[in-house]
């Protein structure tokens, strides 16, 4: 391998005085912060309001000093929205269309519904064996349509190498219905259709999801005078222009735990340890290793979906504050459901006593499940949607009062909660689901307090009586399953980059050996796992659970100053990285083809094929930059032959692949608001 430079230097314009915003599942964050002077000028927090972002990012901005606010010359936005959608399998209906090898019917291994096998196949060169036929694509999307598909994913087997035909269907598609569309090729270079095809979907699912967010935060910066640009943090820890986000909103995938591990470094400034981030739905947890944190370069994993987007090697889980409890089959578990406290809704909802005094009355109903104790709220989301009859009748009802998943199918003569119809209402936060959390258990005990201890008190006190424990034993008990999933995930990241951790979980020996480390020794032996580094734990409830999470690893727990908001501080101090690929491989008659690009490049000699790769890979990676808010023009070069030896002994050109590298300040995006 070598290397090269090629551009001027980076911009030496420096961005002064920034606001940090993180937009998690629970809570919103913002902070200001001096870039120059590398100061905290004021921290808020405030309820994520996911049916209207505007009012959760105005009470974060109202607590700042106003005097800084026409100040600010970038906002840049890191947010957990695309991780939790994908994990809580939430998000609009997604088409997707597919191209799979001529021959082989491998589609079959993608288990997505709705999808469609369509003529137009490339070989693995990216010659065209087939092509794509118009009125069969017309014919696919008109069905899918029928079907309440509001986007479209397309992925074509060596899409990645001659991406001409997943042009050309999202060209009609687009025609024939003017909704978004997401190719393969535009979100990943891997030869593996299937995981570009699953990108693609993911990334169409999402893209309300993140447009919504950034139109609500621009028009909150407009109404608080910040004419300032955006930058929004993708899952690798870099970021791009808020326009690029919009289209690419599955780059965001982690994008708040990889703004959360910027912001644990810059806070502590300690180059090896473990960062975990636990927010109100998910935990985090990454690994720094001599203050860099590695890239999962084989794509993100994220809720059981495999990706190929370029994120930090982060493990996560629906673990959080807000995570669901419930009791089933005599046992608790927590998560992965994210809901609101039933604390929270104590404090904002008239009628919500009504609602527990049903169930109060009903109790042993609830001795096989506490699925039904769900109690659901009209939110004061406004949305224009036409409404089916069932849906118009919840709707209703809930404008009374709250009312649990029971009462509403008595009220409504409902067999089943499948009856009540409630996904869409849900994926368009008109309704709001509340139940037993960690945050409610922490009110009760008086560890923490923001909303009506009462309210959730009451309802524990169902749960106490279901799984017949006095409440302060059931309190306990929780609270230590949610410290021992913490140990657990600790342990498995500090393990992933030497096994597959989780297969811990089928294996008995390994039960039994963590059983004796997170409960208590054997009388004949010890279990003993000391990490050689801290960990860092950052998010708002992590304070309650890190400490003795980390102390069967005998290692020290650090919760530094502003851990609560280090998300916000990571995505104001990150950067923009662009980073793109092109191949050489052989080609007939002794000829070299550059591939990665449209159409076929075929060059007599390996000089002038590379020549014109690097001259390609220095238009696409300056556009992005460009398109990503800075102005650096110096581009590295990295080139990786693959040239093994054959059994006679000669060495033979299988690939050369060339990457083009580019690192920045988002400096762009400041110009260009001037």
């Amino acid at each position: 391998m070598n290397n090269t430079k090629y551009g001027a230097d980076d911009s030496n314009d420096y961005i002064k005085i920034g606001l940090g915003v993180d937009a998690g599942g629970t809570y919103t964050d913002a902070v200001i912060f001096d870039i120059e002077k590398n100061v905290t000028l004021g921290k808020a927090k405030s309820l994520t309001t996911r049916w209207d972002f505007t009012v959760g990012i105005s009470k974060a901005l109202d607590q700042l000093n106003q005097k800084f606010l026409p100040k600010i010359e970038l906002v840049s936005l890191s947010t957990t929205l695309a991780t939790n959608a994908i994990v809580e399998n939430e998000g609009q209906k997604v088409g997707l269309i597919l191209m799979p090898p001529f021959g082989l019917d491998i589609a079959q291994n993608i288990s997505y519904r709705p999808k469609s096998v369509i003529q137009g196949q490339l070989d693995i060169t990216g010659k065209e064996i087939m092509p794509v036929n118009p009125d069969e694509i017309r014919s696919v999307v008109r069905q899918m349509t029928d079907n309440q598909v509001t986007a479209f994913a397309v992925s074509g087997f060596a899409g990645s190498i001659n991406p001409e035909h997943e042009l050309q269907v999202k060209r009609i598609v687009q025609e024939e219905t003017g909704l978004f569309v997401s190719c393969g090729h535009e979100l990943s270079d891997t030869l593996n259709f299937q995981t570009r095809a699953v990108t693609a979907m993911l990334n169409a699912r999402i893209i309300p999801r993140l447009a919504n967010l950034l139109l609500d935060l621009e028009k909150v910066m407009t109404r608080y005078g910040i004419a300032s640009p955006v930058v929004v943090v993708k899952g690798d820890g870099t970021l791009m222009s808020s326009e690029m986000a919009k289209i690419r909103p599955v780059e965001t995938i982690l994008s708040g735990p990889a703004a959360s591990v910027a912001g644990a470094r810059h806070l502590t400034g300690i180059d090896d340890a473990l960062v975990v981030d636990m927010g109100g739905t998910t935990t985090d947890t990454a690994a720094l290793s001599s203050g860099l944190v590695s890239l999962n370069e084989a794509g993100s994993n994220v809720g059981g979906h495999r990706t190929h987007v370029k994120a930090l090697d982060i493990r996560t889980i629906g673990l959080g504050g807000d995570s669901l409890i419930r009791y089933e089959r005599l046992q608790f578990s927590i998560g992965p459901k994210r809901v609101a406290p039933i604390a929270w809704l104590g404090r904002n909802w008239s009628g919500a006593e009504a609602a527990l005094e049903y169930l109060g009355l009903h109790l042993k109903r609830y001795r096989a499940s506490t699925r039904k104790m769900q109690i659901l709220v009209k939110t004061s989301a406004v949305k224009s949607m036409q409404l089916f009859p069932m849906e118009e009748e919840i709707l209703g009802l809930l404008e009374q009062r709250p009312y649990s998943l029971d009462e509403l199918l008595h009220l409504t003569g409902a067999i089943a909660e499948g009856s009540l119809h409630l996904q869409r209402l849900e994926e368009n936060f008109v309704i709001q689901r509340c139940g037993l959390t960690l945050t409610d258990l922490l009110h009760i005990n008086g560890r923490f307090e923001a909303w009506d201890t009462a309210a959730a008190r009451r309802y524990a006190e169902f749960y106490s009586f279901l799984s017949n424990q006095p409440m302060s034993e059931m309190i306990d008990h929780i609270l230590e399953l949610g410290v021992k999933r913490l140990s657990m995930e600790l342990l498995k990241r500090r393990l992933d980059d030497d096994t597959v951790p989780d297969k811990m979980d089928d294996c008995p020996v390994c039960r039994t050996l963590i059983h004796h480390l997170l409960n208590e020794q054997h009388s004949s032996y010890e279990v003993a796992i000391n990490f050689n580094h801290p960990v860092i734990g950052v998010g708002a409830p992590i304070k309650f659970f890190l400490p003795q999470a980390v102390a069967p690893f005998r290692t020290k727990a650090i919760l530094p100053e502003n851990a609560d908001v280090a998300n916000a501080i990571g995505a104001i101090t990150s950067h923009v990285f662009i980073q793109k690929q092109l191949w050489i491989v052989p080609g007939e008659a002794g000829r070299f083809i550059v591939e990665g690009i449209s159409g076929a490049r075929e060059f007599a000699g390996i000089e002038d094929a590379d020549r014109f790769a690097r001259e390609e890979l220095t238009v696409m990676v300056h556009k992005k930059a460009i398109e990503a808010g800075t102005s650096c023009r110096s581009i590295l070069f990295e080139t990786k032959d693959s040239v093994p030896l054959a059994s006679t002994g000669e060495a033979v050109f299988l690939k050369r692949t060339i990457t083009a590298s580019l690192k920045g300040r988002p400096d762009l995006v400041v110009k260009k608001a001037l």
